[in-house]
């Protein structure tokens, strides 16, 4: 998993998702060497504006990736549920959305702040 780590919450959330999940889980800054070797192709405003999941050679992101993230801390039920329930996957990304929009107008990524 690779996030912002000049975000608080983000770290925040990295760090509980790495604590918590089922399997192990390896998580990266978006400006880390593992990030320039796995994201290679990625525009640098889809990179550091959102969080990123690598998974068997497949990149899930920002809210995309919200059943991938409930798949690690909740497991695969959990996972299958978050895919295959059209409510419970629109709420994970409305949930996101609301995060990314805070964290893009009022957060770390905010114009005026040091990561902006």
């Amino acid at each position: 998993m690779f996030f912002d780590a000049s975000c608080g919450p983000c770290t925040f959330f990295a760090r509980l998702t790495a604590g918590v999940s089922r399997p192990p889980l390896e998580v990266y800054s978006l400006d880390s060497p593992e990030a320039d070797r796995a994201l290679p192709s990625m525009p640098s405003d889809l990179r550091y504006n959102y969080f990123h999941i690598l998974e068997s050679g497949k990149t899930w992101t920002g809210p995309e990736a919200m059943p991938a993230w409930v798949g690690l801390v909740g497991g695969k039920s959990a996972r299958r549920i978050a895919e295959g329930a059209p409510p419970v996957n629109r709420f994970l990304r409305l949930v996101y959305n609301r995060f990314w929009e805070y964290r893009r107008t009022r957060g770390c990524a905010a114009e005026g702040t040091p990561h902006a």
